[in-house]
Formats: C-alpha cells, sequence, structure tokens
C-alpha cells in the first residue's frame, strides 16, 4: 500500500481547491504511515476509493491561479509531527503573505502533536495556518469528520474558515524545576478512569495493533479503584464570567471536559452527548457501574445520579495522590505535587475548514 499514492489523490484536490481564493497555498499532508487508516488493506482500499471519487469531481473545476505546493512528510518517530510543525513555522515567518493548509493523516496522536505547536506560535504566526484532520486512525474522534469523504470535501466547498478553541491542561508543577506540563487538547481532556484505559490501549498497541479500547474498559469497570485512588478529590468550575457554577468534593471515578459539547472519545464513545461540556462521573460501587456502564458509553448517561453532565470554561481538580490525565488519548501521570490541576478552555485559536 502506497503512502505516496494517498498523498497524490490529496495534492490533486488541493490543486484544485476553490476555498483559499487567489493567495498562494503551501499544503503539507503529515501521514503517519502506521495508523490504521494505511495498515488495513480493506480500509486503505476504500479510502482510495473515495479519493479517485472526488478527484472526478475536482477534475470539474479550474486549476488554481495562485501557485499551489505540496510535500508530504511521513511521520517516522515520536514527536515527529511536532519537528515538521516547527520548521513550517519558520518558513511561515519568510513567505507571510502563503496561505498554509497542514492536513494531518493518521491518529488523534498526530494531529495533537501537529496543533500543540501551532499553539505554542502567537496569534499573528498561527493565523497564517489553516489545518484540515482526515481520519486515518482508529478512534478518529478528533478528525474534522469520520468519514474521510466528507472531511476531504472541505477542500473542494462550499467551505468557509472558522476557528476552533483548545483545551489547557496546567499542572500544579508547571513551570516549576521538574515540572509537568502544560499540555493541550483539541477534543476532550479528562482525569481518571477513561484516561486510566487510554493509557492502558497505548501500551497494547506497542505490541499489539489495534483498537483494544472496548477491552480496557470491561477491564477498567472491575479494576481501576483497586489500582489507582479514587477518594478525596476537590472540584470547582466556573463559566466564562468567572462565576462558579459547580463544586464538588467527594470520591470520582472520572471527570472529562471537551472543546465543545457533542464531543466523542475512545472510537466514538458520546461521553458529552448534548451542548454541555463537562461530564463528572462519581465513584460507585461496582455492580452500580454495571448498570451505569451501558448508558455512560452509549451516550445516555443524563439523569443517572452518579453523573452530572453541566457547561464550564474553567475546571480545577485538587487531589493529594497520584493519578492519570489524558488529552485527546494521550496519557500522563500526575502525582501529588502536581495538584491541583486546571482544564481551561481557550478562545477561538486553531484556524479549520466548515461547511458553508
Amino acid at each position: 500500500m502506497s503512502i505516496e499514492q494517498f498523498a497524490q489523490g490529496v495534492a490533486f484536490l488541493a490543486s484544485r481547491s476553490p476555498v483559499f481564493g487567489e493567495k498562494p497555498l503551501s499544503v503539507t499532508l503529515i501521514a503517519n504511515p502506521r495508523a490504521g487508516g494505511f495498515t488495513r488493506p480493506f480500509v486503505f482500499s476504500r479510502h482510495l476509493g473515495e479519493l479517485k471519487l472526488l478527484a472526478r469531481r475536482a477534475a470539474d473545476l479550474p486549476v488554481r491561479g495562485a501557485p499551489t505546493t505540496f510535500r508530504l512528510h511521513a511521520t517516522a518517530y515520536p514527536r515527529h509531527a511536532a519537528e515538521v510543525t516547527r520548521a513550517l513555522a519558520e518558513e511561515a515567518r519568510a513567505a507571510p503573505e502563503t496561505e498554509r493548509l497542514v492536513v494531518t493523516a493518521g491518529g488523534d496522536g498526530t494531529t495533537l502533536e501537529a496543533l500543540s505547536t501551532l499553539m505554542d506560535l502567537s496569534e499573528a504566526e498561527r493565523s497564517r495556518f489553516v489545518v484540515l484532520r482526515l481520519p486515518m486512525g482508529t478512534g478518529n474522534d478528533g478528525a474534522d469528520s469520520r468519514e474521510l469523504l466528507s472531511a476531504l470535501e472541505l477542500l473542494l466547498g462550499p467551505s468557509r474558515f472558522d476557528r476552533q478553541s483548545a483545551l489547557r491542561v496546567i499542572p500544579a508543577s508547571a513551570g516549576k524545576p521538574g515540572g509537568r506540563g502544560p499540555w493541550w487538547s483539541f477534543n476532550i481532556a479528562s482525569l481518571g478512569a477513561d484516561a486510566f484505559v487510554s493509557d492502558m490501549t497505548n501500551r497494547l498497541k506497542l505490541t499489539f495493533p489495534g483498537d483494544s479500547y472496548k477491552l480496557w474498559v470491561e477491564l477498567a469497570t472491575v479494576f481501576y479503584d483497586a489500582l489507582w485512588p479514587t477518594r478525596g478529590f476537590e472540584v470547582r468550575a466556573w463559566d466564562a464570567k468567572g462565576r462558579e457554577v459547580k463544586s464538588f468534593r467527594g470520591d470520582l471515578l472520572l471527570l472529562a471536559m471537551g472543546v465543545s459539547g457533542r464531543r466523542t472519545y475512545g472510537s466514538n464513545k458520546p461521553i458529552l452527548p448534548d451542548d454541555d461540556d463537562v461530564c463528572l462521573v462519581r465513584q460507585m460501587p461496582l455492580l452500580r457501574k454495571l448498570v451505569v456502564k451501558g448508558p455512560l458509553t452509549s451516550g445516555r448517561h443524563r439523569g443517572y445520579p452518579e453523573v452530572d453532565l453541566f457547561s464550564a470554561s474553567k475546571v480545577q481538580i485538587g487531589f493529594r495522590h497520584r493519578a492519570l490525565v489524558q488529552m485527546d488519548g494521550e496519557a500522563e501521570r500526575l502525582e501529588a505535587e502536581d495538584f491541583p490541576v486546571v482544564f481551561e478552555r481557550t478562545e477561538p485559536a486553531i484556524r479549520v475548514l466548515r461547511r458553508a
């Protein structure tokens, strides 16, 4: 299977894209060749078929009048996508008049690296970039669509430019010698049992590629609180005007916060099923977990007494023990000195494409 063949299809669509007007356009495809969308023959064949379908539609559009360049970067090691994005930022400083499209083709981790690097730029530098996130991984919860066809259709329009917020996860030790973080999230950040599931899923992928998320959800239901402390959390949350909207003290199973409501993680698990963007789940006995687990993984958990769904712009979590936190599927371990940890939503910051 040729990743270059996939890249050629994306390059052709970009060369006919009417979305970027008369500006010079530099397109960079950052692709993870180990992502499931490339390594599973049936899935990759379907993706090539979708590219061919869109290419026939694009052939009826005129070639862009302004110069268009295209490059493929196949990632070869962790943080490679971040390195590529940093190099692109250096280039953008030398040619600020060029519109720059970064297309990520991999799992949520590839996208997280690229977007986190963009968030470290100034607002003026970041505004020179547009991001298109293709669903080529296993979960694809952070992609611009769960289907490749509808994601790539954004290049052909009608589309508009929009901006998406991010979440900044800030441990108390951030900025101190030997401290951790801060980290970024562009879909969902969370602490607790689901971060444990993400961590164990990623560990298993190193040996057995594939999606073991469902397996670890089942195991976490039984074993999580035997391995990780759940007692004694303190949670406070505020809205955009600084008004407190939630206060909780007690035993916590998980807390998840999204860049918006209506967000999924763990390969389409609707933890935020409506407009509320925070989900807090209290610790509960095993038999009760077995009752709540199904609704929780299918988006039917509103109304359960162990679950609070609400909206906030900032959440602070206090704890005196160790815990796991995850940002878009990438887990980090927190120690007692890392608390309190803050989840905080930014103003709209990343330029993306939306349907007009």
